[in-house]
Parts: structure tokens; sequence; C-alpha cells
């Protein structure tokens, strides 16, 4: 630095020697905290010329915002040949928004080659969009090896859609050694889908502990799926108190249930006043069932006017029945748009049995499928079969199984079986077991079994006892199967099907297997059933007049005249029997559980907007680094 035509050394021998004990008395009343009496002792000082003196009164001042008296000062120093005062006095403008003052002070230590007041100077003329000379200094500043200018820089040209210049300046800045510049140009690498160059940046960054740099690396990760790479660059910067990377890294955390470690960072982000975090944190203890915790950061969260916080505060106070503050917060929900709100209030209203303001919260909502579903089952049960039938056709539309399936049922109940096979199709498609099964049952009616099997076979080998029965008949009579429909009837007999054993009996009797058969029909008269009984003792009869047949030409007793009054008797081999129709059962718990409210436990988030953005923001130095 050049020195200017003031010389302190010049002007230190003419300070009067009262002026050196003033300025040593006031630097003692300072140290022990006595600022006002330190001042008063620096002015008597200042006024005998004494340069120090003149400078420290500019800083005091400058310090309680008196800029009159901390202006009066700084220039009796840099007067005094205190050339830094130029530079203070160039930074209390420039924060007071004087910035023709700012140029003032700045541009006379700029021309003695002062490179922070180049680029303060360089600063000030951006602000008054004299972008000519805000590149004429910042460009000097920055051929210099000024890092913090050729940020600056970097800034303008990206701004005026130089990206190239950009990038030539923040390149620069980056060797030596500034951080924005490193951060900007990985962020133009990665725009220009250089991503290997922007991580390498980013990993640099990460060494050097900058939290921006950290983070967004972390976020890279975790996009990529590299999670322990994300939570490892997170944790860099959430230690050091980037929010979004104590937010990101609890999310990890609680993703992998490390519920211990997503509760501290979480709780890190909350202090910052983080709202995501709030309303994470209330689900996780949500999912805890520590319901008071929970509820705790629902509330900040919703005073955050967080809607999907202010629908699980109202589930809260749902499950507890509590519902007069439920529909409180559920209607502030819905007032800020939340759809879910409008189904679990509609819910709430058919659990309290106030079926009217139920409906009127589903047609809210009805466009969602679960909604049309309510609607018609509220109908149905009702009797309203027309209104059911209108609102399971809106769901089946929108590829409920399940509707489709109901208005199977609906149209069956009503003989309408070209309606039923179409909605029961649409389920079947979808491999809905109770659809296919009323499809075969159909399909048999109508004589229609290669159809028929199709689906039967599906239910059959889920081991359904009334599909395997179906298909056992079906290899029996359409296909003359034996062996086949045997295997399926023994299927359906080990369930209990005693239909099952009366065909099993007659399929033994059409192949002449008569022991075999006695065995079946022994089975169905022990199981009650009468047509089997009837076999049976048809089966008796036949043996018991053929052994009379035989006696009778022997000439045995009176075996010939038995045998003459026995009539003639030729069981029925092609009768057999269907079994009550049986659907699959659903599987319910051991334990019935009460209704659970529809909770908003995630919410997608576009991690590819979450990157921390490019700085834009021109930097001045000041005599402590640069903001």
């Amino acid at each position: 630095m050049k020195m200017s035509k003031f010389s302190i050394k010049k002007k230190s021998k003419e300070i009067p020697t009262e002026a050196v004990i003033a300025y040593s008395k006031g630097n003692m009343l300072e140290k022990i905290g006595k600022k006002d009496q330190a001042i008063q002792s620096y002015i008597v000082a200042g006024n005998q010329n004494h340069v120090k003196a003149q400078y420290r009164l500019g800083e005091l001042y400058l310090e309680k915002k008196q800029y009159v008296e901390a202006e009066k000062w700084f220039s009796f120093a840099y007067k005094s040949g205190k050339e830094e005062a130029a530079f203070d006095l160039g930074n209390m403008y420039y924060n007071i928004e004087g910035y023709e003052y700012a140029l003032y002070w700045y541009e006379k230590q700029a021309l003695n080659g002062d490179l922070r007041c180049q680029n303060n100077l360089g600063v000030v003329h951006f602000k008054l969009r004299d972008f000519h000379n805000s590149e004429k200094w910042l460009k000097i500043a920055a051929n210099a090896n000024n890092g913090v200018a050729c940020f600056n820089l970097g800034n303008i040209y990206v701004s005026l859609n130089r990206e190239e210049d950009a990038i030539e300046y923040y390149k620069k800045g980056h060797i030596l050694g500034n951080n924005e510049c490193k951060f900007n140009l990985a962020i133009l690498y990665m725009k220009n889908n250089m991503e290997k160059e922007a991580v390498s940046l980013y990993k640099q960054l990460y060494k050097s502990g900058y939290e921006k740099g950290c983070y967004n690396l972390g976020l890279y990760m975790e996009i990529n799926e590299n999670y322990d790479e994300a939570e490892r660059y997170y944790k860099k910067s959430a230690d050091k108190g980037h929010v979004k990377s104590q937010y990101r890294l609890a999310y990890l955390y609680d993703e992998k249930n490390f519920n211990e470690d997503a509760i501290e960072y979480y709780l890190k982000a909350i202090d910052s006043n983080y709202t995501m975090a709030k309303f994470r944190l209330g689900n996780l203890y949500n999912r805890q069932n520590t319901i008071e915790s929970a509820k705790l950061y629902y509330d900040l969260a919703c005073n955050d006017s967080m809607v999907e916080a202010k629908n699980n505060f109202a589930g809260l106070y749902f499950e507890e029945k509590n519902y007069e503050k439920a529909i409180k917060y559920y209607e502030e929900a819905i007032v800020d748009g939340c759809k879910v709100a409008l189904e679990n209030l509609g819910d709430l209203y058919y659990q309290t049995k106030d079926y009217q303001k139920a409906i009127s919260y589903y047609l809210r909502n009805s466009t969602s499928v679960s909604c049309q579903k309510k609607l018609a089952d509220i109908y149905m049960e009702a009797e309203n079969t027309d209104e059911a039938i209108i609102w399971y056709k809106k769901a089946s539309n929108n590829e409920d199984i399940e509707s489709s399936y109901k208005l199977g049922l609906i149209y069956e109940d009503l003989n309408n079986l070209e309606d039923a096979k179409k909605y029961y199709l649409l389920a079947a498609k979808k491999n809905h077991l109770n659809s296919k099964l009323h499809l075969g049952r159909i399909y048999y009616n109508e004589g229609n079994y290669e159809e028929s099997k199709k689906m039967l076979d599906v239910c059959a080998n889920e081991n359904n006892a009334y599909a395997q029965h179906m298909v056992g008949l079906i290899y029996e009579n359409y296909y003359s199967d034996h062996t086949n429909a045997k295997y399926w009837y023994e299927k359906s007999k080990n369930q209990g099907l005693v239909e099952s054993i009366f065909n099993l009996g007659q399929i033994s009797l059409k192949l002449e297997e008569d022991e075999l058969a006695k065995k079946y029909f022994k089975q169905g008269v022990e199981a009650k059933n009468k047509d089997s009984e009837y076999m049976l003792a048809g089966i008796y009869l036949k043996k018991g007049r053929n052994m009379y047949k035989k006696l009778g030409e022997e000439d045995l007793f009176n075996s010939k005249d038995i045998y003459d009054s026995i009539p003639e008797f030729k069981l029925n081999t092609e009768s057999f029997l269907i079994p009550e129709f049986k659907e699959f059962e659903a599987v319910k718990d051991e334990e019935e559980e009460e209704y659970i409210p529809n909770y908003i436990l995630q919410i997608d988030e576009n991690l590819e907007d979450m990157y921390e953005a490019r700085l834009q923001k021109m930097l001045v130095e000041t005599k402590f680094g640069y903001k």
C-alpha cells in the first residue's frame, strides 16, 4: 500500500506529552469497562492531534451509532495520517446506505492501491447501477488476486448472462482459496451437467467446513441414494448450525428408525424455527404413541400455519374422542385447502352417527376414491341402492377393485348377470379372488365350463373348498377326467364338504369300485348326508338281491321267492351334489382395531429444489473479513 502525504511518524513528534497521557488514561479506562470516561480522555488527546485517540474515538462513536461524531474523528485521524480511517468511513456510509459518501472515502484508498477499498468501491458502484465502474474496480482488485473481488465480479457477469466470464473469475477466486467462489462455481458446474467437477469442489468445501457446500454435497448424495455419505456430509454442517443440514440429517435418521438421533437433530432445526422439523418430530412422536409430545410439536407447526400439522393435530383429538377440538383443527385445515381433513371430518361425523354431515364432507372431496366408497357404503346401508351404484361406479372408474366387486354383488342380487359379470371381471383382472369365485359360479350356471374352470382354478389353488369341489365337478362331468375330479374332490372333502364325499362315491360306482364307493358313502352317512345314506342302502339292496338270486339258483330255502319279491333296483350314478356357495373370508386381526384417522405422515419434498442457491449478495470487506 502506498503511503499518503500524511505521515503518522511525522506527526507523532508534534504530539504534546499531555495528549499521550490522556490517551493512555483513556486506554486504561476502556480496559476496565468505563467507556464513557475513556471517550472524554480520548477527546482531550484527539484535540491535540493524537492520531490513535482520534481513530479510537471514531470506532467508539461508530459502535454507539453516533455517525456524525464517528465521521468527525475518523476524518481527523485520516488527516493525521491514519489511512485506515478512509476504509472505516467508507464502510460506515455503506452500512447506512450513504453510497455517495462511501464512494468518496473508498476511492481515496482505492487510488492508493488498497485492494479492499477497490473491491468495496466496485460493490458500491454496482449498488448505484454503474456497472461500468463496478466492473472496472472489481477487475482491478480481482486481477491483483483479491478473492472477494473475483467472487463479486463473477456475480456481475452471471447477472449480465456472461457465464463464461463468470466461470473464469470464480475459478480464479477458487484458486485463491475463496470458498464463495468455489461454491458458486460448483453450482454453475452442476447447472451445466458437470457433476464430477461440481462434486470435487463440494468435497473441497466439505474439508474446509463450508456449511452450504457440505449441505449441497449431502443433498446430492441423498438424491443419488448414497445415504451413508449424505449423513456424513450433513452432519459436518449440521453440527456447525446449518439448519437445512440439521433437518435433512434428522430425516435420514428418522427413516432408519434411529429415533434418538432423529429427535436430537430435529430439535436443533426447531431451535432455528424450521417448520418441517416441527411437523416431522410430531409424526415421530405420534408413531411412538407419545401423544403429548406429538401434540406439542404439531401445535408449533400449526402456529406456522402448516395445514398438514393441523390435520394431524386434529387426528390426535379425534382418537381421544375430544370431538370439539378435533372439529376445530379439521375446520382450520379445511379452510387452508386440506382434502384429507375433509375426509377425516366426514369420518368423525360418521363415527358419531351424524350421517348427513358425513355425507356433506365426503361430497366436498368427492374426487377421492375413498370418499366415493364411503358415500356408496352409507347409501348401501340406507338401502338406497341407486345412489350406492352411482358412487361405487365412480370409485370403480378410478380402478378401485373392491367397488367393482361390490357392484358385481349388487347386480348379481338384482339378477342382472351381464352387468354383474362386467364388474366382477374388472376386479378379477386385478386378482380379486371373490370376484373370480362369483364369476366361476355364474359361468358354470350358464354352461360355460371352460371359463368357469379358469376362474375357479385360481380359487381352488388358494384353498377355497367350494372352488375345489366345482373344479372336480367340471373335470368329472365336462372333461370325463375322473382322476383329476377325484383329486379335487379329495381336497374339498378334507375341508369338510360332505357333497364332495357323495360325488367321490358316485365316481367310484361309475368305475365299478363298489367297495370304495361304500367307504365314501359310509363317510357321508356319518356326516348325516341323506343322499349318501340312500346310495349306500341301494348298494346293499343290489348286493342282497344278487346274493338271493345266487342262493335261489341253488334252491336254498326260500331264496328264490325272496329274490322274486325284491324289485329290480338300478343305482343312479349320474347324480351329483353342489355345495353351498362360500366366499373367501376376509382376514381379520384377532382384535379389531379402533378407527384411526388419516394422518399425513409423508410430504413429498422435491430434493432438487432444496439445494442452497448460488450466492448473489455482493460482498464488502471489513476489518473482520467480509460480509
